[in-house]
Order: C-alpha cells, then structure tokens, then sequence
C-alpha cells in the first residue's frame, strides 16, 4: 500500500453502506488527506430488502437510499454526484498471486514504459489463473465475474522490497496481487442501483478490504494481524502482513445460527435475551459448546487456505456488533493446536482503541461499533485518493478501467 503526500483538491464523495437492517450513509470531503464529514444519516429497511445477505429487491433497496437522501437534500447545498458503495453480497472472491518477471536487459534503469509493460502481463497472468480458480469452485466463467480491485501487496527488484522501481538497475523481478471479484450480476445491481439515483461509483469496497484501514494510525499498523470480522449471519476473516492485507476469506455462519439453535431447546427465551446472556459462562453452556465445534471446522478450513503453513499471527482482532468474550475465551492456542493450527505464543486480543476519531472531522457523533465498516470505508477511499500519484497505482488502475 503507497502513500504520497500531496495537496489534493477538496473532493465531496456519499459513502454508503448498505446491510440488511439498514442502509448508512455519510456525505463526506477529502481535502489534503485530510478527511470531514459533513452530513450523516440513516435509514431502516425491511428485511426482506436483503435475504441472506443479498439485495432481493432493486426497487426496495433504492427507496431506503433515497429516503436516507431526502434528509440530505435538506443540509446539504451542493450534492456529491459520485458514491463509494460497499458489496451486500456473500461471493465476494479473493486470490493472491506471485509472479517473477525477468528482464531482457538487465544493464539500464527501468522506465515508465517498461514498468507499465510488466504489470499489465503480471495482471493478465494473475486475471486467468484467479477466472480458472473461480470456475473450479463456482462455475462461473469468465463473463460472469468482474474485477472491482487490484492491489499490489509485495513488490521486489532482485529480492529488494521497493515502493517504486522507476531508475532502479536490476534483473528479477516479483510482483504479489490480490485481485477481488465479485459476480457480474451483482456488479449490475449496483450499477442500477447508482443509475437510478443518478450517482456515478466511484469505488466498490468490500468490508474485508477496508476494516483492517481502522488500524492505520496505530501500534498495529505494520504488525500481522488476524482480522475475525463476525456479523449476525457470516464470519470474515482477514490476514494482514505488515499493512498490507493478504488474503480473506468469509463462511456464512455466526451469531443466527447459534440463536435459531437455543430458541430450539428454549423455545419461550427472546432474541434479545439471547443476546444478553451469551457472555454469561453459566448460560447456554452446551448450545455454545456444539455451535462452536460447528464454526471450528470452518474455521479451520479458512485459516487453511489463508496460511498455508498454519502459523497463526499472534494479534487477533475481532469486530461486530457484539462483544462474544465467550469466542474469545474458547479461541486460544491450545484450542486451535487440535487442527494442526499453531501460533509461537499467547494470543494478544487487540480491543477496539483505535483513535479513528482523530483521523475523521466534523460531524463524528455515529463513529461507534456498530458503525465500524462504515468508518472504515471512509479512510480506505482517502488511501485509494492519496494513492493516484503513484505510477504503480496508476498503472493499475488503468488495468482494471481497461479489464472490468
């Protein structure tokens, strides 16, 4: 990830979340890095908007946005015309690849023309190998998926780590990308949903690659962190490497399923109480027990393919909307020793002090947790803004306007 220090003109952008319950919205200006919000709004949905965590209905969907809007209209003199909106959809796909370049003439610095050629044949090796994945695991081909980001996660000159390899001399080199599909379908309801609100996306952020933003200012910034992201029906989780985000994975199973199993052996007990005694170690100790041994099995199979040599970064950050100590009481080493998954010491449970506040002006009363994706696509579009004057960035970004 590349940073340049830049005065960038003020740009006013509408950040949107969209998620089962209710559709956020927040208005805000990126000026200098710096970043304020100007106007923040919500608005509830019906349930039946998003089933299974996938827009059921265009129309509806468009109402909740549109209602969130009217009160905008009414603060707001000048209406951003371009939107960041997140992918209310479970086939979010991701695929890292390695690749080795060698160069014809390894005596004379690299130029821009150069640099540009090997990328774009990195990029196209990358694309066909992640298409290949996609059409193992899902049957779908090459049209039916769309290629939203493209991320350069390692980049080396003769096994030398560089931000940009403009001027260097060298022979080899190796280029790791993540690259992030989502189906074409689902690439097209966003893109009615934006035409009907006559908005231009500007970015498609999925959750996965913007929550790990909400630790750019902090101690853990360049440290390996585990990301277990855990909604009401899926769990994400998400390997950083000294800032740069690897890898994600998501299962579509949490806190739903665990509730649907205790209303089936305590069937008089409400949501709510559910919800308040699960901390509680006394309350629902086989319910708990058997639904984890449900989710260790996924588990597992995520972590698998996320580290394959199933070391366990030692910094474990978990986020949703509830506090679950009891899955951080049962998530420990020795537990996760049973699956052949294995960390060199304790596990360092990051708590949610981060100081995103000091990262965001204006009008910063709705930061909480249960606004945390949100928040976090906020600071990853100032990164995407700050990163347009990198030659690497721009040559991707190039790649992908030429490939979705």
């Amino acid at each position: 990830m590349y940073f340049i220090k830049k005065f960038i003109d003020p740009k006013n952008i509408l950040v949107i979340e969209i998620w089962t319950y209710k559709v956020k919205i927040a208005c805000c200006q990126y000026k200098n890095n710096e970043i304020t919000v100007l106007w923040y709004a919500e608005q509830r949905q019906e349930q039946t908007n998003i089933i299974a965590w996938e827009i059921a209905s265009i129309e509806w969907v468009w109402e909740s946005i549109n209602a969130c809007l009217e009160k905008l209209y009414k603060e707001i003199e000048v209406i951003p015309k371009e939107i960041i909106i997140n992918i209310a959809s479970n086939l979010v796909f991701s695929f890292a690849t390695k690749l080795n370049y060698t160069r014809g003439s390894k005596n004379d610095k690299i130029d821009i023309s150069e640099l540009d050629n090997i990328i774009w044949k990195i990029e196209k090796q990358a694309l066909k190998k992640a298409k290949l994945q996609i059409n193992k695991q899902t049957w779908y081909n090459d049209v039916d998926t769309k290629l939203i980001t493209s991320t350069i996660t390692d980049l080396q000159i003769d096994w030398l780590k560089v931000v940009n390899p403009i001027w260097f001399v060298w022979e080899n080199v190796e280029l790791s990308v993540l690259n992030v599909f989502i189906p074409a379908s689902r690439y097209n309801i966003l893109t009615s949903l934006a035409r009907n609100l006559s908005k231009k996306i500007d970015s498609i952020i999925p959750v996965e690659i913007s929550i790990p933003k909400l630790f750019e200012k902090s101690n853990y910034a360049f440290e390996d962190v585990l990301f277990i992201n855990v909604w009401f029906n899926k769990t994400s989780f998400i390997l950083q490497k000294k800032w740069v985000i690897m890898w994600f994975s998501k299962i579509d199973i949490w806190i739903n399923e665990l509730i649907k199993y205790i209303k089936s052996k305590h069937s008089q007990i409400t949501t709510i109480e559910i919800l308040k005694k699960l901390d509680d170690e006394n309350s629902f100790i086989e319910e708990k027990k058997q639904f984890l041994s449900i989710w260790e099995e996924w588990l597992y199979i995520s972590l698998k393919d996320l580290l394959p040599n199933i070391l366990i970064p030692t910094n474990i950050c978990m986020l949703g909307e509830w506090n679950y100590n009891f899955l951080k009481n049962w998530l420990n080493p020795e537990t996760l020793a049973k699956n052949n998954m294995h960390c060199i010491k304790k596990f360092n449970f990051i708590e949610n002090e981060f100081e995103y506040k000091d990262l965001i002006k204006g009008k910063t009363d709705f930061i909480k947790n249960n606004n945390l994706s949100l928040v976090s696509m906020i600071l990853a579009w100032n990164e995407i803004s700050s990163q347009k004057t990198n030659i690497v960035v721009k040559i991707i970004n190039n790649f992908l306007k030429k490939n979705t």
